[in-house]
C-alpha cells in the first residue's frame, strides 16, 4: 500500500507539472497585474460576515489556480459577452478587482478600452496612485479615454498629466480639484498644447476646485482655452450645494469649469448655493446666501447657511446645524 500511495503522488505531481505548463505564461500574467499591486489595493483588510478576510495577491491566485488545475487541466473559459457587459458598469476600483480572479477575466478587463474611456479616482486609490500608475492605466483606453477624474490625488504631477494627456486625444473632459501637487501654470501649459494639437477636440470642462493661486487673468485664459464666453457661464446650471461627500463639481455638471468670482469677496473659488427654502430665490443675481464657503459657513450635511438658525460644532470642527443636530441617532 505504501508503494501504491507513492505512486499515485508521482502521478499527481505529473499531472500537476502538465497543467502549469498548460497555463499562459505567468511572468506575463504578473506583468498585467503590476496596476494593481503597485496601489497596493489588496493589501487592505475587508469585513465580511464578522471575519476578517485578508484579500490574496497574484501569487496566492496562481497557487489556487495551479491547485485546481491539478485535476483535469481544462481551458479557461471565454467570458459570456453579458458580463462584458456588466462590467462596463465598475469603476477603476471594481475593475483592479475583476482582474485578479483570473486570467480570463484579467485578459477581458485589460484589453478592453470601452471600460477605461472614463476613469475617476477617488478614496481609498487617491493618495496610492502615482504618474507611472495613471499612465499604465490609461494605456489601456488605447487612445479613446474621453473623461479623466482624479479627487484628491496628492501624487500626481503637472508632468505626469502632461504625459496622459499626449496620448489619448480624445479626451474632453478633466477633472482634478485637490491634487495638491498640480500648479495653475502647469495647467494652463498642458492645456494650450493639448488644445492645439493637430485633430483633437480639445478639453471643454474643466475641474480644478481647491486649487490655489489662480488670478483672473488665469481664469480669463482658461475661459478662452475651453471655449467658454461669459453669456455661457452665467447660463442657469444645476445648484451645486455643499455637503460631507460633495465638496467638489465633479464631470457631471454642464458648465464648463467649476470655479468662479465669489460675490463677497471676489475671489475665484468653488461657489456654493443654498438648500434653506427661504435662500431660494428665482434671481441668479439675488441670492445673498450664495458664496464660497470662507465668506458663509454652511452646514456639512443639509448645506444650508446658518442665517436665523442655531449650529453646533461636531468633535471634528465641522457645523451642523440646529435640524441636522438632532436627527443625530447620538447627538455627539
Amino acid at each position: 500500500m505504501v508503494i501504491q500511495s507513492f505512486v499515485r503522488n508521482i502521478q499527481g505531481d505529473k499531472n500537476l507539472n502538465r497543467c502549469i505548463q498548460s497555463f499562459p505564461d505567468n511572468a506575463h500574467f504578473n506583468e498585467k497585474l503590476n496596476v494593481g499591486n503597485e496601489l497596493n489595493l489588496y493589501s487592505e483588510v475587508g469585513d465580511m460576515g464578522g471575519a476578517s478576510v485578508q484579500y490574496g495577491c497574484s501569487s496566492e491566485m496562481q497557487d489556487k489556480e495551479k491547485g485546481e488545475g491539478a485535476d483535469g487541466c481544462a481551458e479557461e473559459e471565454v467570458p459570456h459577452d453579458a458580463l462584458a457587459f456588466a462590467l462596463s458598469y465598475l469603476g477603476v476600483k471594481d475593475l483592479l478587482s475583476v482582474e485578479r480572479v483570473c486570467r480570463s477575466l484579467c485578459s477581458t478587463v485589460q484589453d478592453d478600452p470601452l471600460l477605461w474611456r472614463t476613469i475617476h479616482i477617488d478614496q481609498p486609490l487617491n493618495e496610492r496612485i502615482t504618474d507611472d500608475v495613471l499612465l499604465q492605466l490609461a494605456s489601456r483606453s488605447q487612445g479613446s479615454l474621453q473623461c479623466l477624474s482624479l479627487v484628491e490625488c496628492p501624487r500626481i504631477t503637472d508632468d505626469g498629466l502632461r504625459r496622459v494627456l499626449e496620448t489619448n486625444p480624445q479626451l474632453t473632459k478633466l477633472c482634478v480639484p485637490g491634487c495638491t501637487r498640480l500648479t495653475i501654470e502647469g495647467i494652463l501649459n498642458n492645456l494650450k498644447v493639448f488644445n492645439s494639437a493637430k485633430g483633437v477636440q480639445g478639453i471643454k470642462h474643466l475641474r480644478i476646485g481647491g486649487l490655489y493661486g489662480v488670478t483672473l487673468e488665469h481664469f480669463e485664459v482658461l475661459k478662452l482655452l475651453l471655449g467658454a464666453d461669459n453669456d455661457k457661464l452665467q447660463n442657469h446650471y444645476k445648484p451645486h450645494f455643499y455637503h460631507r461627500g460633495n465638496f467638489y463639481l465633479l464631470c457631471d455638471d454642464d458648465r464648463a469649469i467649476d470655479i468662479e468670482m465669489c460675490p463677497r469677496c471676489e475671489k475665484l473659488r468653488l461657489i456654493y448655493d443654498c438648500t434653506a427654502k427661504g435662500c431660494q430665490v428665482e434671481d441668479h443675481a439675488a441670492r445673498v446666501c450664495r458664496a464660497c464657503t470662507l465668506c458663509i459657513s454652511r452646514c456639512v450635511q443639509c448645506g444650508r447657511c446658518f442665517n436665523n438658525t442655531e449650529y453646533e460644532e461636531n468633535f471634528c470642527l465641522e457645523l451642523i446645524c440646529s435640524g441636522c443636530f438632532k436627527q443625530q441617532p447620538d447627538n455627539y
